[in-house]
């Protein structure tokens, strides 16, 4: 599921936040997935891979690490952050390329990530 944030209008992110002091990383994986959708994490199906940037906010250096989880919960009625978050969406290989819309070149990181999770996804049995 990707979502809209309000803080950056017409863009699509993936959930997620920040480690806090003394926290695990899979810790705050589990805790951002429930306070920003309700849902809980039921396990992780592999790591994506680790993405790094600079803010536009003055702090620095960023790294997100990025996960292909399952969750439990209502997936029709995730419980977001209406004041953060404007619209959420499921995609697949035929709906992908909006993941592209309002982003210049080389701002395709959420497009690439959701491309790579479908594309290395391991067969259901």
């Amino acid at each position: 599921m990707t979502r809209v944030r309000r803080r950056v209008p017409a863009t699509w992110d993936v959930v997620g936040g920040h480690v806090e002091a003394g926290e695990s990383l899979l810790r705050a994986l589990a805790r951002e997935i429930e306070e920003e959708t309700g849902w809980r994490l039921r396990r992780v199906r592999r790591f994506l891979g680790i993405a790094t940037w600079h803010g536009d906010d003055g702090a620095g250096l960023r790294h997100e690490a990025d996960y292909l989880v399952e969750v439990e919960g209502d997936l029709d009625r995730p419980a977001l952050e209406w004041s953060k978050h404007s619209a959420y969406g499921w995609f697949g290989r035929d709906t992908l390329d909006r993941l592209k819309e309002n982003r210049g070149p080389g701002e395709f990181l959420v497009h690439d990530l959701v491309a790579r999770a479908l594309r290395d996804r391991p067969q259901e049995h």
